[in-house]
């Protein structure tokens, strides 16, 4: 609840979406069950599709891309709702290698997407990298904001910091939001959004469990294979490694690439090669080389 007083506020409590009770709690309170929220969804596909892999494993975001069912049920099923805008975003051209080294096109799951109630738009990418799935969202989000059917709440699942100036000016307009994200999402991620929902959650109503050990957090064993495989490149090296070669030959070793991971959790090269061996990089062209500690005084290899 909220209390609008002051020179401009006549002093009343009003209730916003998601105040009221519900349940025995509305029964004793004497006020009416929580209003229906209507929401709307957007996915940025690759995005959450990779996080669950490299947090709990292929077997996992398999299972999210083939039973949207599962984990939609569970995350709008927490209250009154209705999803009236479902859209995903999806370049159809990527691909998920299970455990058994099956190759699966992301295209084979829209199927699933479409009978689960998603509108699902291709994204393919327009650099190496990127797929402007994050402008497209951006902008029909906006748009849906602005639209004659008012929606209360917008879910928006990415782990993309770049959402941040949306998710505030969702808020400015009043309206309620919600973010499925890496559970380390940063601190200025998840005070944008009125709610986070991490994606350890979203992974166990997929059946994963977290490892008994600790420190083993979600995703965890990714970035210690990550920094084996790094270690064990730079250890039979003969000479500096070039930066694309390094993220080449860990991609062929484990099927992930270093940005996707986030440098295996790190947040940059640098920061990566650091803690698999006190490795460094040396600045030029292509991202430059990177070094044994003990080849610092070394030119880099032609």
């Amino acid at each position: 609840m909220e209390a609008n007083g002051g020179p401009w506020g006549d002093g009343l409590a009003r209730s916003r979406p998601g105040d009221c009770p519900k349940g025995p709690e509305a029964a004793k309170s004497g006020m009416s069950p929580m209003p229906e929220l209507r929401s709307a969804l957007f996915l940025d596909f690759d995005n959450l599709i990779s996080g669950l892999r490299d947090g709990a494993g292929s077997e996992v975001a398999l299972r999210f891309a083939q039973q949207p069912e599962t984990w939609l049920e569970r995350l709008l099923g927490d209250r009154p709702r209705r999803a009236l805008l479902r859209r995903c975003y999806m370049n159809p051209a990527g691909s998920l290698d299970d455990e058994d080294g099956s190759r699966f096109r992301y295209s084979e799951f829209r199927w699933a997407f479409m009978a689960a109630g998603f509108e699902v738009i291709d994204c393919p990418k327009l650099t190496r990298l990127k797929n402007a799935a994050d402008v497209r969202i951006a902008l029909d989000a906006m748009e849906a904001m602005l639209s004659p059917a008012h929606f209360d709440e917008f879910n928006l699942l990415s782990t993309d910091s770049d959402f941040v100036p949306l998710l505030l000016r969702l808020r400015a307009a009043d309206r309620r939001t919600r973010l499925v994200a890496h559970p380390e999402v940063g601190r200025i991620v998840r005070s944008a959004a009125d709610e986070v929902i991490g994606l350890d959650l979203l992974a166990g109503w997929l059946g994963w469990q977290a490892s008994p050990e600790p420190g083993k957090p979600f995703g965890g064993q990714v970035a210690a294979d990550l920094l084996g495989v790094v270690r064990d490149i730079m250890s039979d090296a003969q000479d500096p490694v070039h930066v694309p070669h390094l993220g080449q030959m860990v991609r062929n070793r484990t099927g992930r690439t270093l940005r996707g991971s986030d440098f295996a959790g790190y947040g940059s090269l640098d920061a990566l090669l650091a803690a698999a061996g006190g490795f460094v990089r040396r600045d030029g062209p292509g991202g430059g080389h990177v070094l044994r500690p003990e080849w610092a005084d070394q030119p880099p290899a032609a």
